[in-house]
């Protein structure tokens, strides 16, 4: 059961969201920017915010997408809220669903 409560408490830390990361979001939903753009926008070192992208992406909130303009990069932007909620909700539900074979499988 130990085992389990663990692997619990691990996966719902992923869907936490720190404050950067939702201020970032926030910046996306009004324009797409790219790392730069945002680090500058936000005060924030510029690794911090492609490690705040890289969760963001994971999680189904933002899309990126790769420009070649004179410089090869991404540019960020939100996914609809509406949209990017039911990707969220989605990824819970399989979270769910594979913590309960889990279950299933110790008891």
């Amino acid at each position: 059961m130990e085992d389990l409560l663990k692997s619990f408490t691990s996966l719902i830390e992923k869907f936490e969201l720190t404050s950067s990361e939702i201020k970032i979001y926030s910046i996306l939903l009004k324009e797409n920017l790219t790392p730069r753009q945002i680090s500058k926008k936000l005060g924030i070192s510029e690794r911090i915010v492609r490690e705040k992208l890289k969760h963001l992406l994971e999680l189904g909130l933002i899309d990126r997408e790769l420009v070649n303009r004179g410089w090869i990069g991404y540019i960020y932007k939100a996914k609809d809220p509406k949209e990017a909620l039911n990707t969220l909700f989605s990824k819970v539900e399989e979270v769910i669903k594979n913590l309960e074979k889990e279950a299933n499988r110790i008891f």
